[in-house]
C-alpha cells in the first residue's frame, strides 16, 4: 500500500510541488505581462497586425485576463475588422460593464457595422455611467470624450444621437 499511496496524501505535505507550481504560475504571468506590453505598444504605434498577434497570444495563454478583449477589440479596429471587432469587444463591455472605453469602441463597431439601435444602446449605458459619475470620478474625462466620440460616429451616419 505505501508503495502506491499517492505523494502528499501519505507522505505530508509536499512543499517543493507547491513551490514549483507558485514558480510556474508567476512565470505564466510574466509571460503574459510581457506579451500585453507588446501588443500594447504595437498599438501605440498603430502597428495593428503586431497587436493582433500579440493580443491572440494573450488570449491563448490567458483567456481571463481582463482588458485582452479590449484590446483586441482595438486592434481588430485598427485593422478595419469590425466584425471581429464587434465579437471581441462584447466580451469586454460583458467582462467590464462599467468601463467606459468597451462601450465607446463597441458603439463606434456599431456604427461602422450600420447596427445604429445597438450604438445608441451603447451610448445610453455610457450616459448611465455618466450620470453616476456626476463630473468627478476617475472616468469622467474618458466618459465625456467617449460620449463625444459616439455623438460623431452617429452624426457623420446622418443619425441623431438621442439625448
Amino acid at each position: 500500500g505505501v508503495a502506491y499511496a499517492q505523494p502528499g496524501l501519505s507522505t505530508g505535505l509536499n512543499p517543493e510541488g507547491a513551490d514549483r507550481a507558485n514558480q510556474i504560475e508567476k512565470n505564466a504571468l510574466r509571460v503574459a505581462m510581457s506579451i500585453r506590453k507588446v501588443g500594447s505598444e504595437a498599438l501605440q504605434n498603430q502597428n495593428y497586425p503586431a497587436a493582433e498577434k500579440a493580443f491572440s497570444d494573450l488570449l491563448a495563454r490567458v483567456p481571463t485576463t481582463s482588458d485582452a478583449n479590449y484590446l483586441m477589440g482595438v486592434a481588430k479596429l485598427g485593422l478595419q475588422n469590425w466584425g471581429e471587432a464587434k465579437q471581441f469587444l462584447e466580451i469586454a463591455v460583458k467582462e467590464e460593464p462599467k468601463r467606459p472605453e468597451p462601450k465607446v469602441r463597441l458603439g463606434v463597431t456599431y456604427v461602422r457595422l450600420n447596427d445604429i439601435d445597438a450604438a445608441k444602446r451603447q451610448r445610453a449605458e455610457l450616459v448611465k455611467i455618466d450620470r453616476k459619475c456626476k463630473g468627478a470620478c476617475g472616468d469622467a474625462a474618458a466618459i465625456a470624450d467617449g460620449l463625444a466620440l459616439l455623438d460623431k460616429a452617429l452624426a457623420s451616419q446622418g443619425s441623431k444621437a438621442d439625448p
